[in-house]
């Protein structure tokens, strides 16, 4: 006799599952007709809502009016009820926990909030988003999470340094596998790590020299959208954000002069791309 369980549990996320699992055991779902191949029930949600599972050739069909369109905790709750009511006892939780979906890393909201504010972002949400959220994937390089860079923030920034920097960076891309979209995440949060240092370490950089470093960091980012990676999901909002702040501290803090004059290119190269 099949199992229905055995049928949905690999291919339900674990919190579905668990969620399924609870259901069943508070005895929300009621059978109302069933054989050793199929069975209607209604489950008590929200509302009342009616699920179907039938064996078939290909596999087990099935069906709930929840507006969940995967399968959905009422699914779970009514093959386990169901299961149970042939004789076949329910997964172990062990099974459980190595045949589920593990849940994803980041999830859309995580997306969403850093997206909504980009210049406080967690990064790793960046690093994970493609190939968590994707629907598909290829095999593809692990970017280091920044380059080597110095952190001893009170120590002042270099040209020749932020340059060796951004080269590194470069290189990143030659790698042979190296993919413009799912090593994009990556790419973007690590040159956003250097910004964040970059910042801090502007503190005790001479002006002319910081804001030298601030238009360089703005041609590299041209280089990354437009040379690098593949920006469809609009990572480059995370590289302006971090530039703009770097802009509006230095527009604060520098005096008039060369370096109040640099930081007008930078105003005028805003929209090079």
């Amino acid at each position: 006799m099949k199992s229905a369980c055995e049928a949905l549990l690999y291919r339900t996320f674990l919190e579905t599952w668990r969620r399924g699992e609870k259901y069943a055991n508070e005895g929300r779902v009621k059978i109302l007709n069933s054989s050793d191949k199929r069975v209607l029930a209604k489950v008590a949600g929200a509302q009342i809502y009616e699920v179907v599972l039938e064996f078939r050739t290909g596999g087990l069909s099935r069906k709930c009016s929840c507006p969940v369109k995967d399968l959905c905790k009422h699914m779970v709750a009514v093959a386990i009820v169901w299961d149970e009511s042939l004789g076949i006892p329910r997964p172990a939780a062990n099974n459980v926990e190595q045949t589920a979906i593990p849940p994803p890393l980041v999830s859309r909201a995580d997306i969403n909030r850093a997206y909504n504010d980009p210049l406080s972002a967690d990064l790793e949400i960046l690093r994970l988003a493609g190939d968590e959220m994707g629907s598909w994937s290829r095999p593809h390089a692990r970017l280091p999470n920044i380059p080597r860079f110095n952190t001893e923030l009170t120590r002042p920034l270099s040209l020749k340094e932020i340059k060796l920097v951004f080269s590194e960076i470069n290189q990143w891309t030659r790698r042979s596998k190296f993919d413009p979209y799912f090593c994009a995440g990556e790419t973007v949060a690590a040159f956003c790590e250097v910004l964040r240092i970059v910042k801090q370490r502007l503190l005790s950089t001479a002006p002319e020299i910081a804001v030298e470093i601030l238009l360089g960091a703005q041609r590299f980012h041209y280089k990354i959208i437009l040379e690098f990676i593949d920006d469809s999901d609009g990572l480059h909002i995370f590289n302006e954000a971090h530039l703009d702040d770097i802009y509006k501290y230095l527009k604060q803090h520098c005096p008039s002069g060369r370096a109040r004059q640099l930081l007008e290119e930078f105003d005028r190269h805003r929209d090079d791309y």
